[in-house]
């Protein structure tokens, strides 16, 4: 039997896209900042340290949602008939951004490689890690191959777009679609 796809109206679809994003974030931000004073409990002077081995990837992975959230927004914008980017100019912006996020997300392999030769603590290299490996997860989801979950009537499919990413079998996301029409000229 074939599977449903839940649709909503693009108008909605968007919208929530461009709202869920940044909603993300923030969540995210205050997860990692409310579980690192808990785990630290460090109420003296150094009470908002970084630990920059786990908050660079939030960094980088909150860059790479927020460009997501103000291209989805341009979008409903272009859906609304309101001035908005072209597909062009998308595609010349984001391509540049494309190529900025390789460099911040290829940065972080330095820095895990200097945090192990420091012998940091691994708590901390772990939680970076795994936010690493989402901000990686989000480049390629924006800038490559569509991977967002898709839910089968209500329910959520997490295995099914990892199949397609391994199997080669998914499609070309919206911006890349954009920034390829920047590339043909």
């Amino acid at each position: 039997m074939a599977k449903q796809l839940k649709k909503r109206p693009i108008e909605k679809e968007l919208k929530f896209l461009a709202d869920f994003e940044l909603y993300g974030v923030l969540m995210f931000a205050g997860m990692y900042f409310a579980t690192k004073f808990i785990i630290d409990m460090d109420f003296g002077k150094n009470v908002f340290k970084l630990n920059w081995i786990s908050f660079y990837p939030l960094l980088v992975f909150s860059i790479i949602v927020i460009e997501g959230s103000f291209y989805w927004r341009n979008k409903l914008r272009m859906v609304r008939r309101k001035k908005a980017l072209s597909n062009f100019e998308i595609g010349r912006i984001y391509n540049k951004l494309r190529w900025i996020n390789v460099i911040l997300l290829t940065a972080y392999l330095l820095i895990i490689i200097m945090a192990f030769l420091e012998k940091e603590g691994l708590s901390g290299i772990i939680v970076g890690i795994l936010l690493y490996f989402m901000a990686v997860i989000e480049q390629i989801n924006y800038f490559h191959i569509r991977l967002s979950y898709e839910t089968v009537n209500g329910g959520l499919l997490v295995i099914e777009p990892l199949k397609k990413l391994f199997t080669g079998t998914g499609k070309r996301s919206q911006l890349r679609k954009d920034i390829d029409t920047y590339l043909k000229g």
